[in-house]
């Protein structure tokens, strides 16, 4: 019987003379199944109008596209769709001064060290759609696009971006 390999440690894919090389697996973590507080319906408030910018206010300027607060969530259903179930379990968040413990679904693997700004992408002219796929026809918030370092690289190629590795990880 031969001698099963065991797994490599993160350091040791990491760095590997001296140099930092990082595996695609740590580029970024993708939650497949996430069971939400409430159903958020993407596709009937992208039917509105409504722009990704619109409940994530801060991905245009900053780093991260931030999860709506209640508060952001409230400034239409407090008057708007109030009878539906999930719009009620909403209401009851408000009124007890709590967040819904929503589920990310998109997140970078803190062993990648991605230093990942949303802005210098809006700015650059990616649209969400990208990196997120076609939200506005999701009934769920749920993962549409996989993520590894070689489909960010990939981009980075076709857009003319900086391939450095310091300009995506610390």
């Amino acid at each position: 019987m031969g001698r099963q390999r065991r797994g490599v440690s993160l350091a040791r894919l990491l760095f590997r003379r001296g140099r930092r090389i990082l595996p695609a697996a740590a580029a970024v973590s993708i939650v497949f199944a996430a069971e939400q507080p409430i159903e958020f319906p993407h596709n009937k408030h992208a039917a509105l109008n409504l722009e990704c910018v619109d409940c994530h206010s801060r991905a245009d300027v900053g780093d991260a596209a931030t999860i709506p607060g209640i508060g952001k969530c409230m400034l239409c259903h407090e008057k708007i769709a109030t009878e539906r179930p999930e719009v009620r379990k909403l209401a009851a968040f408000a009124a007890a001064g709590r967040e819904p413990p929503w589920v990310r679904i998109y997140r970078f693997n803190r062993a990648g060290h991605v230093l990942f700004r949303h802005a210098s992408h809006v700015r650059a002219g990616i649209r969400c759609a990208v990196c997120h796929g076609d939200m506005a026809a999701a009934v769920t918030a749920q993962p549409l696009v996989k993520h590894t370092m070689g489909t960010c690289l990939n981009c980075h190629r076709e857009q003319g971006a900086s391939e450095d590795c310091a300009a995506c990880h610390n």
